[in-house]
């Protein structure tokens, strides 16, 4: 009977021990297979060596309650490991797309254009940012806008309007704040309010001062609305700037609007008098909301559009500087969406759609999330030649 109730026990004993082996040699497997999973890309002979390196044995899972805690400590740090590479994986892939958004945020915004007002002392009858409010931003937000874009990514940023000058002490602030944050400086202005004053005291921090120049007829300017009426000193005006940029080391820049009251004109011998870096030439856009001439539109400049043929060959007249990479024409298909503007609020202005569409404001959203409402065609902006040496020479002060 004695010797029954052995038998017995040592059978129970065993077939629990059997169990126990069993039910934790599939936790392990389990784990195994869990790990495989995590590492299978890159990291399986490193999570075969940690199970190789130290397998428990069946004795030590007989041995006690103890040893068992112990080798199932073994078994969880393989997978403990996992979650620490995978954790690692997701974190440098994470860094790796962020960079990435980072990077093409900066090719986007290299170069921004900002109307500080609408409020401008001429009429041009072709003009698509038209004097609809005088507003302004305070020149606290307008600096916090522009570090906004630095850190973002921008490179240049060019002042217009309007006409940016009649707010001349907000715009040398300006001024000196982006050449602070490491921003090349571009105005563009219509020439009538910029002074040798104005010139001593912010002409420092800029890079690039573009004039409008659509004639150097005193009566086509006057037909435009460029000047006042056919007495008009506009060009006299133009020269006095180049002089000042010529003084104060500002490379000179003219831009210029083809339409149908100067398409014909020829512009070669004055334009070799003033003798720009760059000489941008625009074929009349029409935008809703600006010159259509529907609804509350301030202009109505549909009398004044040329056809491509026309606007070509104003370009042909002057193509020796085309050749030397002076001229840059830029037609209706390549300006429209090509320019990343901001309004008097720092909003995108979207023109896709032939209007001017305002995003959610920089101040407000942050740039990412205002560029994605702006419309903007990068591809064309290159196309165009929208890089270019922007940054005058100071090593010579």
């Amino acid at each position: 009977m004695i010797l029954l109730l052995i038998s017995v026990l040592l059978q129970s004993t065993a077939t629990t021990t059997s169990a126990s082996f069993l039910s934790l040699q599939q936790q392990q497997n389990q784990r195994v297979v869990g790990c495989h999973h995590r590492h299978r890309s890159n990291d399986y002979s490193a999570t075969a060596a940690l199970f190789s390196s130290s397998p428990p044995s069946s004795t030590s899972i007989v041995g006690g309650s103890s040893r068992t805690t112990s080798s199932i400590s073994l078994l969880k740090d393989p997978a403990a490991a996992g979650d620490k590479h995978s954790s690692l994986v997701l974190s440098s892939s994470s860094s790796h797309h962020q960079q990435q958004q980072e990077e093409q945020l900066r090719q986007k915004v290299r170069s921004v254009n900002y109307f500080i007002s609408r409020s401008c002392n001429y009429k041009c009858k072709f003009c698509f940012h038209t004097a609809k409010t005088s507003h302004h931003l305070a020149l606290e937000q307008a600096k916090l806008g522009l570090e906004m874009l630095r850190k973002a990514g921008t490179e240049k940023i060019n002042f217009a309007g309007g006409e940016p000058f009649l707010q001349d002490q907000l715009l040398g602030e300006l001024c000196k704040t982006s050449h602070e944050l490491g921003l090349a400086v571009s105005i563009i202005s219509n020439g009538s309010k910029i002074t040798q004053k104005w010139m001593e005291q912010y002409g420092q921090f800029v890079d690039v001062l573009g004039v409008s120049v659509d004639s150097f007829n005193p009566l086509t300017n006057a037909a435009i609305g460029r000047g006042g009426d056919a007495n008009n000193e506009h060009i006299s005006r133009v020269l006095n700037v180049q002089n000042l940029c010529s003084k104060f080391d500002i490379t000179f820049k003219m831009n210029t609007v083809v339409c149908s009251l100067n398409w014909e004109e020829d512009m070669n011998q004055y334009v070799h008098q003033l003798d720009p870096k760059r000489w941008k030439v625009f074929q009349v856009l029409i935008l809703e909301g600006e010159n259509s001439g529907m609804g509350g539109d301030l202009r109505d400049a549909r009398a004044l559009q040329v056809t491509d043929e026309q606007f070509l060959s104003f370009v042909h007249r002057h193509r020796s500087y085309q050749d030397n990479g002076v001229l840059i024409p830029e037609p209706n298909n390549v300006m429209q969406n090509s320019y990343l503007l901001l309004d008097e609020d720092m909003r995108f202005l979207d023109c896709s759609s032939g209007g001017k569409v305002p995003s959610d404001s920089i101040l407000k959203v942050g740039v990412r999330r205002a560029l994605e409402q702006s419309g903007f065609d990068e591809n064309m902006f290159h196309e165009r030649g929208g890089i270019y040496d922007w940054e005058r020479d100071r090593s010579q002060g």
